[in-house]
Formats: structure tokens, C-alpha cells, sequence
């Protein structure tokens, strides 16, 4: 593919790298409980790419798990430092999340929505393009 972007993200010991090509198909964040408690965060930040277009290399390790949407979503994510790289979901076939941060690019497209506002903590204020969706369609 010539002329398509292509990012890399890695988790903290650098173990564990995502490749992806090409502009994600959408990024969102999400305040979900599961996202909150696993992430150790407020809300996770994520963009969505064809599995096609992603490159998984290094040892990990995956953890599948039920959202608050009642799908299951599996994290991967590295066996030494613990930081998950990528993410599939029931609900997303064909599509891998990578959490925004693992590419530490401070120029990456903010999210466009943010799935179970109604959860977000009270102090966080969203700017006016992010959406806040009650809940997480689908």
C-alpha cells in the first residue's frame, strides 16, 4: 500500500507492538465499569482498524471478558509490563481496537464519541464534538 500511514504502537517495556495501516475507522473513548477498572483510568481511548490492516508481534497474553453491553471483548496485552495493545469484541467483527496511547502520538485524532457517558465521572467535561452516548450501541 503505497502512501498509507503506518503507526506503531507499543506497550510500556516494548515487548509487544501493533502496526497499523492506513486512518482508523473511528476512535472513540469509553467510560464503561469495565473500561474504568481495567484500564485503571477514568475512560479508555481507543481508534478502530480493519484486522487487515494490523500487525500483532511479540509474546502476549489475551483476557476475554463481558462489557457492560453484555458482548465479550478480548484485551491483549503484554505478559511482562501488563499494558494492553490491542482489543477484538463480539461486536465489532473484523475490527481491532488499539488504545490511542500505546502509539504516543500527541497529534492523534481525538475521539469522536464517548460510550456510556451516563458512567463518566462527574468532573469530566467533553468537548463539544464528543458525543456522549448513554449507552453503547449494538
Amino acid at each position: 500500500m503505497t502512501g498509507t500511514r503506518e503507526r506503531t504502537a507499543r506497550c510500556g517495556c516494548g515487548g509487544l507492538t501493533v502496526t497499523t495501516r492506513g486512518e482508523p475507522t473511528g476512535v472513540y473513548a469509553c467510560s464503561c465499569l469495565v473500561c474504568q477498572r481495567k484500564s485503571g483510568a477514568t475512560f479508555t481511548y481507543s481508534a478502530i482498524f480493519a484486522e487487515t490492516d494490523v500487525t500483532v508481534a511479540g509474546e502476549r497474553r489475551a483476557w476475554r471478558h463481558l462489557g457492560d453491553s453484555g458482548r465479550w471483548i478480548e484485551s491483549e496485552f503484554c505478559p511482562t509490563c501488563g499494558s494492553t495493545v490491542c482489543i477484538r469484541g463480539e461486536g465489532m467483527p473484523g475490527l481491532m481496537g488499539v488504545p490511542v496511547g500505546c502509539f504516543g502520538d500527541p497529534d492523534f485524532a481525538p475521539p469522536a464519541m464517548l460510550f456510556w457517558g451516563t458512567r463518566r465521572h462527574r468532573w469530566l467535561a467533553l468537548p463539544d464534538h464528543v458525543a456522549a452516548l448513554d449507552t453503547q450501541p449494538g
